[in-house]
């Protein structure tokens, strides 16, 4: 009589392990599939057959003239803009805006929301066509203001015209293309 209950103990441990396994494997093919794809870059998803960059946002301050600068940078797909097609891929790339916010002392010193159309005087048609406002970074403190990076690229690729904002003590803004890239970082002048 022993051997029957010891039997029946071993049978539901085994019929238990066996159900707990069967309802993790259903339960994992149920849950909802990624759209992955590993021709993306790490910071891209494919969102109705479109693909975009995730949105970013930077928040830093920085000295200049003894006083201390916030900027807020945000990068966001951008659905209103037209879409690129690449034309070896055939692919769909959603563009991106930048908004870019400086205060000073508690004083919002400037904000403007950046498009790829605010560097088309920079960019050839093959960028106007087929590139995406891409990156936008705080580079460092010059004579003339906060400077920042930004770049048009095209998607998924090394071809980028880099470019540079310049943002002066009263909210002037000046766009210029980055001919030298210079690697060395500099110190702020105080």
């Amino acid at each position: 009589m022993r051997n029957k209950k010891e039997m029946k103990s071993v049978f539901k441990i085994v019929f238990l392990v066996c159900l707990s396994i069967l309802i993790s494997c259903k339960q994992k093919s149920k849950a909802p599939s990624e759209n992955i794809d590993s021709s993306l870059a790490a910071d891209e998803t494919i969102h109705q057959g479109v693909i975009q960059m995730e949105r970013s946002e930077i928040s830093d301050t920085t000295k200049w003239h003894h006083r201390v600068y916030q900027y807020k940078i945000v990068r966001e797909p951008d659905a209103s803009l037209p879409k690129i097609k690449d034309s070896d891929s055939k692919s769909l790339y959603m563009d991106n805006h930048i908004m870019l916010t400086i205060s000073c002392e508690g004083k919002q010193l400037f904000q403007k929301v950046f498009t790829k159309s605010d560097f088309n005087s920079f960019l050839d048609a093959g960028f106007k066509k087929n590139g995406i406002l891409e990156g936008f970074v705080f580079d460092k403190v010059v004579p003339e203001g906060l400077r920042f990076a930004t770049s048009v690229s095209y998607p998924q690729s090394d071809l980028y015209i880099p470019l540079v904002v310049v943002i002066s003590s009263n909210g002037t803004l000046k766009i210029s293309k980055d001919d030298i890239m210079d690697t060395d970082s500099e110190e702020s002048t105080d």
